[in-house]
């Protein structure tokens, strides 16, 4: 008995040592991940604001402050220098951010690359976002931008809190820029979807370059599908924005915001 008692106390003290050296990793990590997108995000700042062209200026209105500062404060609209980020590495095409959320990234295009990668290229289980292969920026009537669900709120973790109708509502606009400007998107639809589908089956993360008739399936599958009424409406014609993260409801199971342009 004693030895056994023995053999199973060396177990509990690796299995603790393990779980603590896994722990220590993960926060180190987490850690030095965000000491990166701090870092980018301070590279890439630029406060001057020049033309605003496609609902820019709308969507920087909306990063001036809050209802209760507005008349007072100094805060000048940040955009980002995509240009320079492009520079430092050519799969960068723009940057997405939410007023109000912690989503505030650059974009990646490069497959799935960045699914496991940082800007410099290192692996990570963090990632960045990046825009669904099949689409372009310049003919895409709609625009795919996954990005993580991290245990520690970061990423794209703060897309979950769209389940919940007053988060839409106090967070309603997507900002993408790109080399081209600024774009203003306003939430229309948040979906629960799964991951892979199978040939033939509707896909919302099918739809890039959307015709009249899949754009009518497109809206009926989101009217029946969407947690909740928002009061946008979808008209043919209308650019969407689609960010996307993983969500446990079901199995292999994605929560996806769907934004249209101002």
């Amino acid at each position: 008995m004693k030895k056994v008692a023995a053999v199973l106390a060396v177990l509990l003290v690796l299995g603790s040592t393990v779980a603590a050296c896994w722990l220590v990793n993960v926060w180190h990590e987490s850690d030095m991940q965000e000491t990166k997108i701090l870092e980018l995000r301070k590279m890439a700042e630029k406060k001057s604001v020049t033309d605003m062209k496609g609902g820019r200026e709308s969507a920087m209105e909306s990063l001036v402050a809050t209802p209760e500062s507005s008349e007072e404060s100094s805060y000048e609209p940040v955009l980002h220098d995509i240009p320079l980020l492009k520079e430092k590495n050519p799969d960068c095409i723009g940057w997405v951010s939410i007023p109000g959320t912690g989503i505030d990234f650059p974009v990646m295009q490069n497959g799935s690359f960045y699914l496991k990668h940082d800007f410099e290229g290192g692996y990570t289980d963090y990632g960045l976002p990046f825009l669904d292969e099949r689409c372009s920026l310049d003919t895409s009537d709609h625009l795919i931008i996954y990005g993580h669900h991290m245990n520690d709120g970061s990423m794209f973790s703060a897309l979950l809190n769209y389940a919940d109708d007053d988060y839409c509502a106090a967070h309603p606009e997507i900002i993408l820029e790109t080399e081209q400007g600024a774009e203003s998107y306003l939430m229309a639809a948040v979906v629960r979807e799964k991951g892979s589908y199978a040939p033939g089956e509707w896909s919302l993360f099918d739809q890039i370059n959307i015709g009249v008739d899949s754009f009518n399936t497109l809206v009926e599958n989101l009217n029946e599908r969407r947690l909740y009424d928002t009061g946008r409406e979808l008209v043919f014609g209308d650019r969407l924005l689609t960010l996307v993260t993983c969500e446990y409801s079901q199995n292999n199971g994605r929560l996806a915001v769907i934004a249209v342009r101002q």
